[in-house]
């Protein structure tokens, strides 16, 4: 894959609002995709981590964890959450929630063929969610040639 196509298909993913990653993926490859909640577990007390993944049929394009601490979020979200069917935007857009994304760190590996993202999403001033997304652009390449 050409370099100035990771850096358009990446800034494009970057650049995505919360909850429209989803669509977005869609978009670039322009066919539909899948998210999956793959697993949702409680590790402690109030803490829970989820992994989901985005994707086209055999193609896992994105892998998400995100870690949040229930006593953090309202009784309504924490409902959404827990019927793992629906990503974290789809779930605060459904709630008329407002949220911002707080960039830690993104990175591109050596081999250029996964993007990383680490970032936290706040709402009403506080860190509900910290989400760590690997982005295979060679998959997310071979879906849209594909």
């Amino acid at each position: 894959m050409m370099e100035v196509e990771i850096d358009r298909i990446g800034r494009t993913l970057l650049d995505a609002p919360i909850g429209h990653v989803e669509q977005t993926i869609s978009d670039i490859i322009q066919k539909p995709v899948n998210l999956e909640v793959v697993e949702q577990s409680l590790v402690s007390d109030t803490e829970y981590i989820r992994k989901v993944i985005i994707g086209k049929s055999q193609f896992p394009i994105l892998h998400a964890v995100v870690k949040f601490d229930s006593s953090n979020i309202p009784k309504a979200v924490m409902e959404d959450l827990l019927q793992k069917k629906d990503g974290l935007g789809k779930i605060l857009q459904k709630n008329k929630i407002t949220a911002q994304r707080k960039h830690a760190k993104v990175y591109l590996e050596r081999d250029k063929k996964t993007l990383n993202r680490e970032y936290e999403i706040f709402c009403n001033g506080s860190c509900w969610f910290q989400v760590s997304e690997k982005i295979k652009l060679d998959l997310l390449q071979a879906s849209k040639d594909g």
